[in-house]
């Protein structure tokens, strides 16, 4: 249903963590690809991915072009889901709901104003055409 993709550079342990929070989704079938694009990675990120079972691809617009799901949830390395997330991204869709913000925590009043600063993205997949990097998104 998902395909969850995650760029990267040396950051094994935000990996690990976020990659740790994606298993419940996977086992329910929510998740059903995790494409990690590593920007040359020398720490232990691409062993990480091997042990999740995540698919290492050479770029983001690679990862784009791959996302088998019905759905691309793009996230930050660094985003730490919140628990019951996975069941807040399927009640969204099965109301058929459109894209969405996946964000750490609840919004305060200046990030209701500006934007949180660190943000997951879902959208369809078919959307997603000619997106090449992050910043398009």
């Amino acid at each position: 249903m998902i395909s969850v993709v995650v760029s990267t550079a040396n950051a094994d342990r935000d990996l690990a963590a976020l990659l740790s929070a994606l298993v419940p989704a996977a086992v329910d079938g929510l998740v059903r690809e995790v494409l990690v694009a590593d920007a040359g990675s020398t720490d232990a990120t691409l062993a990480i991915c091997e042990d999740a079972g995540a698919d290492v691809v050479a770029d983001f617009a690679a990862a784009l072009r791959r996302a088998r799901g019905d759905y691309v949830l793009v996230l930050p390395v660094s985003l730490r889901l919140r628990p019951g997330w996975d069941e807040s991204v399927r009640r969204h869709l099965e109301e058929g709901g459109g894209p969405a913000l996946l964000v750490s925590r609840e919004p305060g009043l200046l990030e209701r104003l500006t934007g949180p600063k660190l943000a997951g993205v879902l959208t369809r997949t078919q959307s997603l055409d000619g997106v090449g990097d992050l910043a398009a998104l």
